[in-house]
Order: C-alpha cells, then sequence, then structure tokens
C-alpha cells in the first residue's frame, strides 16, 4: 500500500486518492509531493506545518522507496534528507484519460457557456497566497493593458477562510468584470473547461503533483507554469516558463502567447505527442 499526503491544507490537490487508485495495488512506500511544509515561507498554520513536517520526517525514516513524480522533487529532498537519495524512484503520475483536444465548435459552446463567448486564460491553482494569484493579476492586468483583447481570465480552484484577502483585493481590482469565479463544478464542467481554453496559467509551484500540467497537455493546452520547478519539468518543451512572483514577467508571458499563434500551435503539438 502506498502511503501518500492527506492533509487538509488549500494545496492540497483535489481529488488526489483517484489519482493514485493504480499504484495502490502495485507499489508500497512512500508518494512524496514536495516540501512545501520545509520551504521558507509556508502560508499555513503552525499545527499544519508540524502534521506535515511529521509525516515527512516519519516516511523518510522507515520507508524502503519513496516515490516521486519528477526529478526535481528528488533532488530538492537529496537537498534536505541525502541519506535517502537510493531509496527514492521517479514514476509517471496518472493523466485523465477523457481529456481530449476540443474542436472550435465544442469551445465555442463553452465559452457562451461561461465567458459570455469570450477566450479565456484558466488557473486551476486555490486561491490562496502561496499560489502567486495577486502576481498573476497584475500579469493578467498589463496584458489587458498592452493588448486590449477582450480575454477573460477564469479561476476553478479552491477557495476558503485562506481567500479572504484576495477575494478582498479583487474588489478594488480594475479589471475585475474579465474574471470568472466557477465552483461547484461537475467532472463533466470541469473537462470542458480545460479542453476549451486558451492556455492554462498556472503560478502555483506548490500544487502538490503538478497534474494539471499533464492534464493540459493531454487536452491540447498551451502551459504556461513557474520555472524551475516540478511544474515546469512536467511541462518540458510544451511549456513556457515565469517566475511565478513577478508579475510583470507573467504578464510578458502572457502577451507573447496571445501574440504568435505559431508558436502556441506548436507548443500544443509537442505537448500532444507525449500521448501518442
Amino acid at each position: 500500500m502506498v502511503a501518500y499526503y492527506t492533509s487538509k491544507i488549500p494545496l492540497a490537490y483535489q481529488g488526489i486518492q483517484q489519482s493514485f487508485s493504480s499504484f495502490e495495488s502495485s507499489i508500497d512506500g512512500a508518494l512524496v509531493h514536495d516540501l512545501y511544509a520545509l520551504s521558507d515561507h509556508p502560508q499555513m498554520g503552525f499545527w499544519e506545518r508540524y502534521q506535515e513536517s511529521r509525516w515527512l520526517n516519519k516516511w523518510m525514516k522507515v520507508s524502503e522507496i519513496l516515490y516521486v513524480f519528477t526529478e526535481y522533487t528528488k533532488h530538492e529532498i537529496t537537498k534536505v534528507f541525502p541519506q535517502v537519495k537510493a531509496n527514492i524512484k521517479v514514476i509517471s503520475p496518472k493523466v485523465n484519460e477523457l481529456l481530449q483536444p476540443n474542436d472550435e465548435d465544442a469551445r465555442d459552446v463553452v465559452r457562451y457557456q461561461y465567458t459570455q463567448g469570450d477566450a479565456y486564460f484558466l488557473c486551476t491553482a486555490p486561491l490562496h497566497e502561496a499560489a502567486n494569484i495577486i502576481p498573476l493579476l497584475k500579469g493578467f492586468s498589463q496584458f489587458k493593458k498592452r493588448t486590449n483583447s477582450n480575454m477573460k481570465l477564469v479561476f476553478t480552484g479552491v477557495k476558503g477562510e485562506f481567500s479572504k484577502g484576495i477575494l478582498q483585493d479583487i474588489e478594488n481590482y480594475k479589471y475585475r468584470n474579465d474574471l470568472v469565479f466557477l465552483d461547484k463544478l461537475t467532472d463533466a464542467d470541469q473537462r470542458d473547461l480545460f479542453c476549451s481554453t486558451y492556455a492554462l496559467v498556472h503560478p502555483c509551484r506548490w500544487e502538490r503533483f503538478g497534474i494539471p500540467i499533464l492534464n493540459a497537455l493531454k487536452a491540447g493546452v498551451v502551459v504556461l507554469t513557474a520555472e524551475d520547478s516540478s511544474m515546469s519539468e512536467l511541462a518540458g518543451m510544451a511549456g513556457m516558463f515565469f517566475n511565478e512572483e513577478d508579475g510583470a514577467e507573467i504578464g510578458e508571458k502572457l502577451i507573447r502567447v496571445y501574440n504568435d499563434e505559431q508558436m502556441r500551435s506548436e507548443m500544443i503539438g509537442t505537448g500532444l505527442l507525449r500521448f501518442r
């Protein structure tokens, strides 16, 4: 039986247990997502941080095998726990097999349902400070000023008490009417939104296993995400990367992917090749 994080911290990926169902009967060890709890600025309470750190330290001691999804995570773990380097095995995460690229007609249906027919960027990260939502909004402002586009920014991530500060800031956000917040979506709704977006913008380097990145590639969607991270490793040549704390840089990448359709098409093709 595989052991993995089941904490209630807001960055935990929704539906993570279902994603690992195929591993449970075939591997024995600990599946480690990242070292967020040990980072310099975890946005979490003392008790949550203690629980995560305790879990991590326990499995570093007792696990014969530690499973990770990226070489980046392996490298980060061995910097803190060098004694476990030989025990770490990199495996591939499970991708949602129901995701397929939508044609233009199908995308139009989804757009009219959620964004009044406008194309949109999609962010699935939680509305949490550690997900760098504020830098993303600054980048989107720069994008809107420079392009005069009617593009929307759609959020489908988890909201909670931790989101209050961000939501208050958004009340005074100049492009508030171009933001769309969705929740209580069915699996089918989430797939439709994913497969119809112009690009997935994922400024959260800590969203655990990086499953949204691979799902986007499977859906034929361009990925913009945090540089030098598990996310950028999973995206590979199919992704575009930025400093997730730098709103100006995020804005420049949004503008670039919007203005260069040929580059975007090549990125989509590169991503789809991963699944053929």
